[in-house]
């Protein structure tokens, strides 16, 4: 019963301030006058806020995968038994350094063979080479002797290549992927060497972003706490297609050997940095086509102002043109506005 009791007395208080409202209501529209006649005499209700300077700071975030500066992955050329594994992760190589060895005795390979006659053809050209110094053979025999020599060199050096496998860069073993006595395919991985003093990551930016972004620029990046500094080392000039964006190449120094290849994190880059920026709610720039503009209360009257803008940053977008310290921005009421319309400041 208390509760029923309670809830027409309620009832009864929200119809009354109704009936208030309305009355006031009545009572401000005079006879005669419509809601666009009063705004024209008194002013369309608007709040503003006075714009002013402050600083504004914008970084680009992009997701990326790092690699050594110089990173390659070998792979089998032939099919075979895996005979000799000369090193291990971690282990540093040389340039041309034999990494993984294939038998020598592959029929199909003819290893001993090629090695025999490479030997031969290279001492048949010296030899036609000291005789044509000396006069005593033509230049037709010594070209024959050449060519031979050059053919059985390149013979010799792509069955060398396919039993011997070499590490193409120095750098660091990252990835050991086989073991000796493992048979593997034609174009199986073997390891990969990563030259890791620099480290590199490949982001792709848009268009809009691209255009902040400079040789030089500083980046940071954040491993399991580790914060790490960059600079961006490459802009791409045209638009790679297959991600429709430009690629941006940023590099770290590793001299601690901390950051480790294949990891993948945020990287973000310091793009843009302005002390002084107009900073404005995205809700009261109004875009019409490719112009935006906003509405500067002036001496009583809205006046419309076309502004360029540049970055965002949450709500906020930065004023680079059209506004200055000071000016009174309408942030309200701004649909009922017209250029020249009267206005009326309400708190």
């Amino acid at each position: 019963m208390f509760a029923f009791k309670a809830k027409i007395k309620n009832t009864l208080v929200l119809l009354g301030a109704v009936s208030i409202l309305l009355s006031a209501c009545q009572r401000k529209l005079e006879p005669g006058k419509s809601i666009e006649q009063i705004r024209l005499e008194e002013g369309v209700p608007v709040r503003i806020m006075t714009i002013g300077e402050r600083e504004f700071s914008k970084d680009l975030t992009f997701f990326a995968k790092i690699s050594g500066i110089k990173e390659t992955m070998q792979q089998a050329m032939i099919g075979d038994k895996i005979v000799k594994i000369r090193g291990k992760v971690g282990s540093r190589v040389g340039e041309g350094q034999v990494v993984v060895e294939f038998p020598k005795d592959n029929p199909t390979i003819q290893f001993e063979q090629a090695k025999l006659g490479y030997e031969n053809a290279r001492k048949l050209y010296e030899r036609m080479k000291h005789l044509l110094m000396e006069g005593e053979t033509s230049q037709q025999n010594f070209d024959n002797a050449e060519t031979q020599y050059l053919v059985a060199k390149r013979n010799w050096e792509s069955v060398h290549r396919l039993v011997l496998i070499e590490s193409p860069i120095s750098g660091i073993i990252t990835q050991m992927l086989v073991k000796e006595g493992d048979k593997v395919k034609a174009g199986d991985n073997l390891f990969s060497v990563a030259q890791l003093g620099k480290m590199m990551a490949k982001v792709w930016a848009s268009a809009s972003e691209v255009q902040y972004i400079k040789q030089g620029m500083e980046v940071t990046m954040n491993i399991n706490g580790d914060e790490f500094q960059g600079k961006v080392a490459i802009v791409d000039l045209a638009m790679n297609q297959a991600h429709n964006a430009f690629g941006v190449e940023i590099h770290f120094d590793n001299p601690q050997g901390k950051i480790k290849s294949g990891v993948t994190t945020d990287i973000k880059i310091n793009a843009y940095n302005n002390s002084n920026a107009l900073m404005l709610p995205r809700k009261v720039i109004v875009r019409d086509g490719d112009d935006a503009f906003v509405y500067v209360e002036k001496d009583g009257k809205a006046e419309r102002r076309i502004v360029k803008t540049g970055l965002e940053s949450g709500i906020d977008v930065e004023v680079k043109s059209g506004l200055n310290p000071g000016d009174k921005v309408v942030t309200e009421g701004i649909a009922l506005l017209r250029d020249g319309s009267k206005v009326k400041i309400v708190n």
